[in-house]
């Protein structure tokens, strides 16, 4: 087993684009604005649907984030506004009338960073033009420093069930680096507050593999949020982005980075296992530990299973009736129409996010052609100690949850390849 863990020259630390993998086959087609707002007049399909808002502003910038985001310098009086305007014109659209929304999710950046009243514009919209349908899941992310009682309050009165906390670790040494406001105990301090005032789902966001990192701040980092009660804890290894800060240190020599798999996946399994440890947990997906009868994630769930993202706000993209769509600025969008390939592929690599793969519902996405070559390399996986295949389903193991970015790239890969270079 411990041979496997070099399996691969290089880690995907994140949900790959599939659309870019299936691009070196088959191109999407453009689709213009105007298709894009004559589709919204008609009746959609029945497929699940969610709105993803974005909000490109922070207060303060973590230093490995180079997303699309600003510092602000300003009031976002207008951004508010633009946001409210936007609910607005698209709920006169039949697409919006016609919907149940199962998830809002407000991302960033920070959607905490806007004022009380200006978060209160926004909800107000929303309640006004967007039906949600029952179990429905509304999450904002956030940091501790900008979320007040008063900001919380408003968004409680209007339906938000769901948080979302970059906590990134619990170490003081950890949060020094990432630039975070508040030490460890503040911290904790701050999220047992948050706990006793806000009923729903309370998540973090969890950052391992910053320079000299011990087993033992992982271990302390997967403690505090089992002792917190947390709903749930992502878990990622730090990325270097280029053009965030910590690319720049890097590159001026003012902070050295271990890269290498053996310390990844040391950290990794010691953050697991004891999150795990006295089963009060389970992995929900390839970086999400949710505790038993606490988050469900719906976002990822309706995103990765070939629902409806509809996007809102700059720098948002998703995917509406098949359609894709990106806004650049308040004043540029840009869509493109799918492939029945681009759906079906980008169902199946978001499905491989779940550590359980059910192969009825890989036999439904796939022809029987595409469902061989895909069985094909399951086995491949199997005898490499990455799936365990039973009667049902393909059982991602710990090792493969690990490797599961590079395993869902690679097998539509291998699909595509069998298919198109015959």
């Amino acid at each position: 087993m411990e041979n496997n863990l070099f399996l691969y020259d290089k880690r995907l630390k994140s949900h790959h684009d599939s659309n870019s993998l299936i691009n070196k086959y088959i191109k999407s087609t453009h689709f213009s604005l105007k298709e894009f707002d004559e589709m919204l007049q008609q009746i959609p399909d029945n497929r699940k649907k969610a709105i993803y808002v974005h909000t490109p502003y922070c207060d303060k910038i973590c230093s490995f984030c180079n997303l699309n985001r600003k510092q602000i310098d300003g009031s976002l009086d207008a951004y508010a506004q633009y946001i409210a305007d936007e609910f607005e014109r698209y709920g006169k659209t039949k697409y919006f009338q016609e919907s149940e929304f199962e998830v809002i999710f407000f991302g960033g950046g920070t959607p905490t960073v806007y004022k009380p009243q200006q978060l209160e514009l926004i909800l107000k919209s929303i309640q006004k033009n967007v039906r949600v349908s029952e179990g429905y899941e509304f999450t904002f992310e956030t940091t501790l420093h900008n979320l007040t009682d008063e900001k919380l309050k408003v968004m409680k009165e209007y339906g938000v069930n769901r948080l979302s906390v970059g906590i990134q670790t619990f170490s003081d040494e950890g949060r020094k680096f990432y630039n975070r406001t508040y030490g460890k105990e503040e911290v904790i301090e701050r999220l047992k507050r948050l706990k006793e005032n806000f009923q729903g789902d309370l998540c973090v966001d969890i950052i391992y593999n910053f320079p000299d990192q011990k087993v033992e701040d992982v271990l302390e980092d997967a403690r505090i949020v089992k002792e917190l009660g947390l709903s749930s804890a992502s878990f990622y290894s730090l990325m270097v982005h280029e053009g965030s800060k910590l690319s720049k240190d890097i590159e001026n020599e003012k902070v050295k980075m271990k890269t290498d798999v053996e310390r990844d996946y040391l950290l990794y399994q010691h953050f697991v296992d004891e999150m795990l440890l006295d089963n009060s947990y389970h992995i929900l997906e390839l970086t999400k530990i949710a505790k038993n009868n606490g988050d469900n994630y719906k976002y990822i769930k309706v995103r990765n299973t070939g629902g409806d993202t509809f996007p809102i706000g700059v720098g948002a993209g998703g995917s509406v009736q098949g359609i894709g769509r990106f806004n650049m600025s308040k004043e540029m969008s840009f869509c493109s129409r799918q492939t029945e390939y681009h759906e079906r592929f980008a169902r199946l690599s978001g499905y491989m996010q779940f550590p359980v793969i059910e192969k009825a519902v890989v036999q439904e996405m796939l022809s029987q052609e595409e469902y061989g070559y895909f069985h094909e390399k399951m086995k491949d996986y199997e005898e490499k100690g990455l799936v365990v295949i039973d009667e049902n389903s393909y059982n991602l193991t710990k090792l493969g949850i690990f490797w599961g970015n590079n395993i869902s790239s690679e097998i539509i890969i291998h699909i595509m390849e069998k298919i198109f270079n015959k």
